[in-house]
């Protein structure tokens, strides 16, 4: 990607997040509501988007992530997108491994 347009996404994205953060943590958090409700649906999608395409591939391992020629037995740790998620969404991690 042009090093100037990577630039310029990165900091309209820094700057949604500052935006959308500021909200939240403003004095009436629940005056913003409005305003965050119109950001937080776009941030829902938005995820939506980057985990389908971080979906399980024809080995049922994530076919972003594992676009090596691997042998199957070969495992690779699970996806980082989807780890990630797991942990700004919902919370921290199984502790048991599973979802």
């Amino acid at each position: 990607m042009d090093e100037r347009l990577r630039q310029v996404l990165r900091k309209r994205v820094e700057a949604y997040l500052r935006d959308v953060e500021r909200l939240l943590r403003g004095p009436a958090p629940a005056v913003a509501w409005p305003a965050v409700r119109v950001r937080l649906l776009p941030l829902a999608a938005g995820w939506r988007s980057l985990l389908a395409q971080h979906g399980d591939g024809l080995r049922g391992r994530c076919r972003h992530c594992d676009r090596s020629f691997r042998p199957v037995r070969t495992r690779r740790p699970l996806c980082s997108v989807w780890r990630t998620a797991h942990a700004h969404l919902i919370g921290g991690w199984p502790s048991d491994g599973g979802t």
